[in-house]
């Protein structure tokens, strides 16, 4: 059984610039006992040499562009999916489309037999995010429309431009195994890859590989939090507010009443929680007391046992409100998702396929986009990022994905890989400029050709592969898998 050998040292260069330190990709190599997947030949005993393919932006920039121009909202990702879709039939793939109940969702699916290796796909927007690409200014390409301020355009680019290009490879070399590619719909609404989960999707598949847009490169070794998703309504009685207010129950006094005790709350909750909220309703006229409010709450820590505290706790709040101001609560959850598990074994080989890929090579336009995009935010003109951080504890961020579920059911490791200026946060404009100029996609080729190597590497190594089902199995034995989902739950956009 093949044990992978510790992670080469990362660089540490902090100096923003087009110059990048040498890693030496044969190390891989020899460490693994498998031909290196580069820029140079791969070699197998009874194959003759073929250089692997390339993936460049004369290929994939076009799709990732027209998904940044589609920008389409959670389950409504009509021509983002059936773009990317059509780019993996093209090449070979058989899509099932429509899976798990829902139209922007599909399975591909390459090859045949074991190991069966896994890469998921997103893409869909934000609401409010809409960006002129490459302006360093707050700038709708319209007003209030959806954007991508989580850089899912070139997620879902970069996970298919790499599937293409190792199966490529795979044909090429004549190499047994199967690469599949789950196209997640509302991953921003939390329920896509839980959706996917729930009707076994996932059923067959030996590991998975993912990636994230972020501010620098890394293997996620610090799991994102879980989260529960829930809409808190309040009913009272309409009156007029000036004539007759006492034949009245504000349905918004209880709201607000709810929202001040959240916010004492946070006082008393753990570091590593996060409460959030939008007011969705609330109240349609000032002469008019409201007899309908809604709030929409994000209840986050690191583990999904805490969250369920915590949202007993916000439970109760929310009927105390209801009590004091004689209305009526509802608490309903709209989404839910644990906190990832991630494989060691998996993402040791991430972390060896980013250090011999590098960081993004970036310009002189994506350095000036940094710089003018840090100087409008008011923070340090850093530019990006040109190191890649040596694996270890604590990589990753305080949000939440449906990649828990996933992870709870099949090996998973996760990528990230800087594509938005140092210091900059993500749901946000300047990720949304980011992501439809070349600062993004340059960022996204080393994504996918990292994720490239990785996918070869597995099919190659089926005792790696093996091997991380072992620690999947080891880690996960006292843990059995149970959706969040109500049994009969559908899926649907909140």
């Amino acid at each position: 059984m093949l044990t992978p050998p510790p992670p080469f040292p990362g660089r540490t260069s902090r100096q923003a610039g087009p110059t990048r330190a040498r890693v030496f990709p044969w190390r891989l190599a020899l460490a693994l006992g498998v031909g290196w997947v580069g820029a140079t030949a791969l070699a197998e005993p009874g194959h003759a040499q073929t250089a692997a393919p390339d993936i460049s932006l004369a290929r994939w920039a076009p799709v990732a562009d027209a998904i940044f121009g589609h920008a389409e909202l959670a389950l409504a990702e009509h021509k983002s999916a059936e773009l990317l879709a059509q780019e993996l039939s093209k090449e070979g793939f058989a899509v099932e489309r429509g899976v798990a109940g829902m139209s922007t969702a599909w399975v591909a699916t390459a090859g045949s037999g074991l190991p069966v290796i896994g890469i998921l796909a997103e893409y869909d927007a934000l609401p409010g995010l809409s960006q002129q690409p490459g302006l360093a200014r707050k700038t709708a390409i319209k007003t209030g429309a959806p954007g991508h301020g989580c850089g899912h355009n070139l997620l879902g680019t970069a996970a298919v431009a790499a599937a293409v290009a190792a199966n490529q490879q795979r044909r090429t070399l004549g190499l047994p195994g199967t690469i599949k590619v789950f196209g997640s719909p509302a991953e921003e609404q939390i329920i896509g890859k839980t959706f996917m989960v729930r009707d076994g999707l996932f059923r067959g598949t030996d590991v998975v590989l993912s990636w994230h847009p972020e501010e620098t490169s890394y293997v996620y070794s610090r799991p994102r939090l879980a989260v529960t998703v829930v809409d808190v309504e309040f009913f009272g009685t309409t009156a007029h507010a000036a004539a007759a207010p006492w034949a009245g129950r504000s349905a918004l006094s209880a709201l607000e009443l709810f929202d001040h005790a959240i916010a004492l709350m946070r006082e008393h909750i753990l570091p590593t929680a996060r409460l959030h909220r939008v007011i969705k309703a609330g109240g349609v006229a000032a002469n008019v007391i409201p007899d309908y409010t809604k709030v929409q709450y994000f209840v986050r820590d690191e583990t999904g046992a805490r969250v369920s505290s915590m949202l007993g706790r916000v439970r109760r709040a929310a009927e105390g409100a209801a009590m004091a101001t004689e209305t009526r609560a509802q608490l309903t959850v709209r989404a839910a998702t644990r906190e990832p598990i991630y494989n060691e074994t998996l993402s040791q080989v991430l972390q060896r396929e980013l250090e011999r890929v590098g960081a993004p090579a970036w310009d002189e336009a994506d350095l000036t986009l940094a710089r003018d995009i840090q100087r409008e935010l008011g923070v340090p003109l850093q530019g990006l990022s040109t190191a890649v951080l040596p694996y270890g504890p604590g990589h990753g961020a305080t949000a939440s994905s449906d990649v828990g579920e996933t992870s709870a059911v099949v090996p998973l490791a996760e990528l990230a890989v800087a594509t938005r200026p140092l210091g900059t946060p993500a749901h946000h404009w300047a990720q949304t400029a980011s992501a439809g100029h070349g600062l993004g996609k340059h960022g996204m080729l080393t994504a996918a050709r990292t994720l490239r190597g990785a996918l070869l590497t597995l099919l190659r190594s089926p005792d790696l592969v093996q091997q991380a089902k072992s620690e999947f199995q080891r880690v996960t034995a006292a843990q059995p898998y149970q959706s969040p989902l109500a049994a009969d739950a559908r899926p649907e956009s909140w």
